[in-house]
């Protein structure tokens, strides 16, 4: 369950990805044809966005589920699962027949994993006056790349962005793999020119903006207008660049047991962390224990980290700055 009940908490709105992830432990991958396995264990959690409103809620968000949900089973579980995690969800449209995105994950025994997608139907997601006044009256607006391939909120994405960033609210995205799809660049393009923060990985950052180095891609996207640019690194940590500097933030040695959901569950801490501090390079360290302490669990949603995870992992810290 979600830690957060006070009402100054931090207002932490999520566009779209509100996906379900049907995760599946095998011994190995690849499945091979012709060949049975044994399934270890599986389980339906609220993936994408649901990784980041899940640990932003533990960590002490007040969080918003911004998007659309399917009616169908699968839908019905994430909608369920979210309420139940103290995730707002009141903003989550739905829409008669409609069907949620559904992944399947596939993680084996050597932490290795495999995503295979279905698309998701219904009416489009719809920017109505309840909505804009959320957008408007949050702390910070979370933009998941993802967003933009989901066709139900796609739609939108772009003019929400630029509702919060002509509000005065803080704008952070997380591009993720959707940097290579051509038909959402230029959508993704605007969202760095109105984002304070933008994520990515050293490849995705690469690819997006077409230069040869992680540095060079940085300072590409912040003269965009991004103001903070942070290289995602794994297991090595991260970068965080800025018009004044750099900085490289150490990983955090730790068993691996899944990444699924990592990358989501470092934004949220990230998220929770700069409201809290306003500084980069202390939201970076924290989201690395976030990131740390959600690799050594299996799946997603459900199995994000709790606040008493991270700070384990932060306890055990002394490389940070204090």
């Amino acid at each position: 369950m979600s830690e957060v009940s006070q009402p100054n908490a931090p207002l932490v709105v999520c566009y779209g990805d509100l996906v379900t992830d049907l995760v599946m432990a095998v011994e190995r991958l690849p499945i091979e044809p012709e060949r049975v396995q044994r399934i270890h264990a599986i389980s339906v959690e609220p993936g994408g966005a649901g990784n980041f409103l899940i640990t932003a809620a533990r960590l002490g968000a007040r969080a918003v589920a911004f998007g659309a949900v399917g009616e169908d089973a699968y839908g019905q579980a994430v909608y369920d699962t979210l309420q139940a995690e103290g995730v707002d969800v009141s903003y989550a449209q739905r829409g008669t027949g409609s069907v949620n995105v559904l992944v399947l994950v596939i993680v084996d025994d050597a932490a290795q994993h495999v995503f295979l997608v279905r698309d998701g139907m219904g009416p489009p997601f719809a920017l109505d006056a309840r909505s804009v006044a959320l957008i408007r009256s949050a702390d910070l607006f979370f933009m998941p790349g993802y967003a933009l391939h989901e066709r139900r909120v796609a739609g939108s994405a772009v003019e929400a962005t630029r509702l919060a960033a002509e509000a005065g609210v803080p704008v952070m995205n997380d591009l993720g793999p959707i940097v290579s799809e051509t038909g959402a660049r230029e959508a993704a393009l605007e969202i760095v020119r109105l984002s304070e923060v933008s994520l990515l990985t050293a490849d995705e950052a690469m690819r997006f903006t077409g230069e040869r180095t992680q540095a060079g891609a940085a300072r590409w996207m912040l003269a965009q207008g991004t103001r903070h640019v942070v290289i995602k690194r794994g297991g090595a940590g991260c970068i965080v660049f800025t018009m004044d500097g750099e900085y490289v933030v150490p990983g955090i040695p730790v068993p691996v047991r899944d990444t699924t959901a990592a990358g989501d569950a470092f934004a949220a801490g990230f998220a929770v962390a700069w409201l809290k501090h306003r500084d980069v390079r202390r939201a970076a360290e924290f989201a690395n224990c976030v990131g740390a302490a959600k690799v050594q669990k299996l799946g997603s949603g459900r199995q994000c980290p709790t606040a008493a995870e991270v700070a384990a992992v932060c306890a055990g810290v002394t490389s940070y700055v204090s």
